[in-house]
């Protein structure tokens, strides 16, 4: 925002990397924090990129809401987050001016859900960052002998959770294995759904063909992807999709599901198969494997569908909203 207009003035409202943040000190934070904080500033605009919108405000207010995770997949989380998530969240998006979704699937679940005024709400796609291309040779043979990669491998960024679909995944992986020297690469923090991942793969009997690197460094990502040979996305859910533009920014083949907002994001350059169906996701990563040509045509399409999302046109459609809410009366 500040490179497109430079002739606004941004103030960032930030509790500290260094806080913890309970859900206490979160409620507190949002609904009387940053509402007095703006006031002191004289801003003119306040946006909340995430997640609540504060009850009492003074000035115009912006929403952004992500996704919906939290009222469709409840039973993932602990019950005073399910609060805060499930029923607290979709409260307050009524005491919102306006309401950014990050996809048109997200902005239909605001209005079917939470049954929000269709024209409060903008669809204002996330963009891709720059640091995110095909990476060097070099670069990526110093990211294998890094993280021991050696064999060729499927890849999946993201939380290690079941809405992913790691466990379709797992299963997918387990039958293709056979006659192929591919490893699943998982970039993402293991949690508790790890105990249960593990038990699958050792089922499946993957076990040293599955590698886990936890989080990574942002800069380690784009050599990470543009070393795989295809990523795969199987999510269940997803406000946006965020990984397979960043898979197909760096070159990389990419597989993922035909569910919520992750068609409109990868367009016509994936392999969009069912969620949940082990037979097809298997079909399509041999498909990008054993293909060359079909490999190569997704790569090309890719990179320029990537080329549809960035962070310059995500701020010009932003700042717009902006103006549109501050010139209309509370």
């Amino acid at each position: 925002m500040r490179r497109v207009a430079p002739e606004h003035e941004y103030v960032e409202l930030n509790w500290g990397n260094d806080v913890s943040m309970r859900l206490d000190r979160r409620l507190r934070w949002q609904q009387y924090e940053i509402p007095r904080r703006s006031r002191d500033i004289h801003a003119d605009l306040l946006h909340v990129p995430g997640f609540d919108a504060p009850v009492r405000r003074s000035i115009p207010t912006i929403l952004t809401v992500h996704d919906l995770i939290g009222m469709l997949f409840p039973q993932n989380l602990p019950p005073v987050s399910r609060f805060y998530w499930s029923r607290w969240l979709p409260f307050t998006v009524r005491y919102a001016d306006a309401i950014i979704a990050d996809s048109a699937a997200t902005r239909n679940d605001i209005v079917h859900l939470l049954h929000a005024d269709p024209q409060r709400i903008t669809v204002i796609p996330l963009g891709v960052s720059e640091l995110f291309r095909p990476a060097a040779t070099t670069m990526i043979a110093d990211m294998r002998n890094r993280y021991h990669l050696i064999n060729p491998y499927i890849l999946f960024v993201g939380t290690l959770e079941p809405r992913k679909g790691i466990d379709t995944l797992i299963d997918a992986v387990a039958r293709l294995i056979q006659g192929y020297p591919h490893e699943l690469v998982l970039v993402g923090k293991k949690g508790w759904y790890w105990d249960r991942l593990q038990s699958r793969i050792a089922n499946n009997g993957l076990e040293g063909r599955v590698r886990v690197l936890d989080y990574v460094p942002t800069n380690d990502l784009p050599a990470i992807y543009s070393g795989a040979d295809v990523f795969a996305f199987p999510s269940r859910y997803e406000g946006f999709g965020l990984p397979i533009l960043e898979a197909m920014a760096c070159y990389t083949p990419v597989v993922c599901a035909n569910a919520s907002s992750l068609p409109e994001v990868a367009g016509t350059a994936a392999i969009l198969i069912k969620p949940d169906d082990v037979e097809v996701l298997t079909s399509a990563l041999l498909k990008v494997i054993n293909t060359p040509e079909c490999a190569s045509a997704m790569r090309d399409q890719g990179i320029l569908q990537a080329s549809l999302f960035s962070w310059d046109q995500t701020a010009r459609m932003t700042l717009d909203l902006y103006q549109k809410t501050v010139t209309t009366p509370l």
